[in-house]
């Protein structure tokens, strides 16, 4: 019976997968709503896993189909295996297999495959993943009250810092603060506490704020970036020195690494100035077909 691969990056701002034969040929790729059960619960996960994967199941209905999805929180074996079952019961195909792993195994099988690497990561969190011999270490992640360093969170957090102090005139106005006040639509400090405290304010999205305005160089906004690139490069520090590595090649991840602006450069420039030994390198592949990968595999311990 034909064998039908499916890789699924589950992220929780969209889901990506990907559909191929058993010797990866690419059949066909599409995008859907977020899927991280940890960020916005397994319910709705399950819904936008469920229309996303139903098609490619109608149109291979006489195959063997092995899936692998990647989501944060797939790394724990307890709680994937609620979301294997899950999913099993909804998606209710025949010759189906359902396999959740980490966000982390899928993100490093894209980009170094078989060899050891490590990834950088910041979006609204940060981490640090290093793979070798197929076993993955981590530093940081720690979360947004105790870790995250470098992070979308922390640097919008430090962002609506300042504009508490321009608020209090503890500090003056800068251009940031006027971008976020005229942006956001927050003129007061009773304002700003509401929104952060009661209004589920989006505090990892003012990071992109800051990053605009030290574009421009607003100075606030640039000291900012460098402290939370400094922060965030301390993770590969730590772990060169847990691991005593001579050389380590490295990718990025996240969506403050991964487009082009001033924090990624501050990054860039910073790692190349503490790390003599370190090649950044462009991940081999997406996160996705990284999950292809881990399938195709499957096959060959099932054969």
């Amino acid at each position: 019976m034909r064998k039908i691969l499916i890789g699924i990056d589950g992220g929780g701002s969209k889901t990506s997968l990907v559909a191929a034969d058993e010797v990866l040929n690419i059949l066909e790729s599409r995008t859907g709503g977020a899927s991280n059960f940890l960020s916005i619960g397994i319910e709705i996960a399950l819904s936008n896993l469920s229309e996303l994967i139903k098609p490619i199941l109608k149109k291979y209905p006489n195959s063997n189909k092995i899936l692998v999805l990647g989501t944060a929180g797939g790394g724990r074996r307890e709680d994937a295996q609620k979301l294997e079952d899950a999913l099993t019961k909804l998606l209710d195909a025949d010759n189906l297999s359902v396999n959740v792993v980490s966000d982390a195994e899928i993100t490093l099988k894209g980009a170094f495959v078989n060899n050891p690497g490590a990834i950088l990561i910041a979006g609204t969190g940060s981490i640090l993943y290093y793979k070798e011999n197929d076993e993955i270490e981590r530093v940081g992640g720690d979360g947004k009250i105790i870790g995250d360093e470098g992070s979308g969170y922390t640097i919008g957090r430090n962002a609506l810092s300042h504009l508490s102090k321009v608020f209090d005139g503890r500090e003056r106005a800068t251009n940031l603060s006027r971008k976020m006040i005229s942006q956001f639509g927050i003129r007061t400090q009773k304002e700003l506490i509401n929104n952060v405290y009661k209004n589920n304010f989006d505090i990892a999205g003012a990071a992109i704020t800051v990053i605009e305005t030290a574009s421009l160089g607003d100075e606030i906004s640039v000291n900012i970036l460098e402290d939370a690139a400094d922060k965030l490069t301390d993770h590969i520090g730590a772990l060169i020195k847990r691991k005593n590595l001579e050389e380590l090649k490295i990718s990025f991840a996240g969506s403050l690494l991964t487009n082009e602006n001033i924090y990624k450069e501050m990054v860039e420039r910073k790692i190349i100035e503490k790390y003599s030994t370190i090649e950044i390198v462009e991940p081999k592949h997406k996160p996705e077909v990284g999950a292809l990968l881990i399938a195709k595999t499957l096959i060959s311990k099932e054969s």
